[in-house]
């Protein structure tokens, strides 16, 4: 893969693969806590604060650089779908009091990606003189909106028919809701901007440090060390590891759901 355009300085050697890799044993760390919150330090969630910023940064690389962008989308959009069906399979299977098994990254690197194909459709259709597909775009980008907004209301409902929502992405239903899918986005916008990322991590910390002024917002504000791995990102995916992440993510959290279920018989 070709270097990206956005390095502003001198110094970086980290490719993709090792912040992948980075990121990975941060968030085992975290979700050690979560599978066994009695027996492991709460100190540990910290650890994985950065995680989805730094993951995040690196779709909006890997969509910039892809090849087929459908394809890339699809991946974490089957990605979804597989956790969405697992997460309950388990759930009923292995039942916990102490732990719910809701982790599903996929939909919120789905819904950013979504959002970086919109902003670029339209972007084109601009820049082109084709107000079809300024349109379409614009359409596409409040599309997401609408399925969250119908979502409330089926629930508010209590219909049966809510459990459908269960297998949609949706800006209010991923992980970290419409705040990291918007992040994403910008990740892309500012893509050649290597600077400004790293201000738009600081800033998105920050607020999370004044709007939660409680534990949780300052362990939340923890976000602000995705901009080392940032900054030291030297524009290139690094050896192997393609399809790493995919696998790792959900084997990893369903081996400690795993453990965590049968060491409650020992």
């Amino acid at each position: 893969m070709e270097a990206s355009q956005s390095v502003p300085f001198r110094g970086q050697f980290l490719s993709g693969t090792a912040i992948k890799i980075a990121g990975c044993i941060l968030m085992t760390a975290d979700h050690l806590h979560q599978m066994f919150p009695g027996l492991m330090p709460a100190w540990l969630g910290w650890f994985g604060r950065p995680v989805a910023a730094m993951f995040l940064f690196l779709c909006a690389e890997g969509f910039s650089h892809t090849r087929s962008r459908k394809r890339y989308m699809l991946q974490f959009l089957g990605g979804f779908l597989f956790m969405a069906v697992m997460n309950m399979v388990l759930s009923a299977a292995m039942p916990m009091e102490q732990t719910a098994l809701i982790n599903n990254i996929f939909g919120t690197l789905f819904m950013a990606v979504y959002y970086m194909w919109m902003v670029d459709r339209f972007r084109r259709g601009v820049t082109e003189k084709r107000p079809a597909l300024a349109v379409s775009a614009a359409g596409g980008m409040l599309l997401p909106g609408v399925i969250s907004l119908a979502m409330l209301l089926v629930m508010q409902s209590g219909s049966r028919a809510a459990v459908i929502f269960l297998f949609i992405p949706s800006l209010l239903s991923v992980e970290g809701g419409f705040v990291l899918v918007f992040m994403g986005a910008l990740f892309y916008l500012l893509r050649k901007y290597r600077l400004a990322q790293a201000a738009l991590v600081l800033a998105a910390a920050a607020l999370s440090w004044y709007m939660l002024r409680d534990g949780s917002g300052r362990v939340q504000g923890l976000m602000a060390f995705a901009v080392i791995p940032i900054l030291l990102y030297n524009g290139k995916r690094g050896p192997g590891g393609k399809y790493f992440f995919y696998i790792f993510y959900p084997a990893h959290i369903y081996l400690l759901y795993a453990a965590a279920w049968f060491l409650r018989f020992i």
